[in-house]
């Protein structure tokens, strides 16, 4: 019974070991889709920027961003 017991616990730790192993790869996979930008929504982003109005003191930034949004697309 004891042999029973000690190889149920092994068997656990091992099944339980690779679950936590599963999880933690799923949430950093789920963190960088978060992180990343897909080209439908860099085109969005632009396209939308491009609508807009902006004063002069925000063209730089705006140009900065855009600038950034369009050679990430071109990757």
């Amino acid at each position: 019974m004891d042999l029973y017991k000690r190889s149920f616990k092994l068997i656990k730790n091992k099944v339980m070991g690779l679950l936590d192993k599963q999880k933690s790869k799923q949430k950093k996979d789920t963190s960088n889709q978060l992180m990343q930008l897909s080209s439908d929504e860099i085109k969005y982003l632009i396209t939308l920027i491009g609508k807009s109005e902006f004063k002069g003191t925000d063209l730089q930034l705006v140009y900065t961003i855009t600038a950034k949004l369009q050679n990430q697309l071109k990757k």
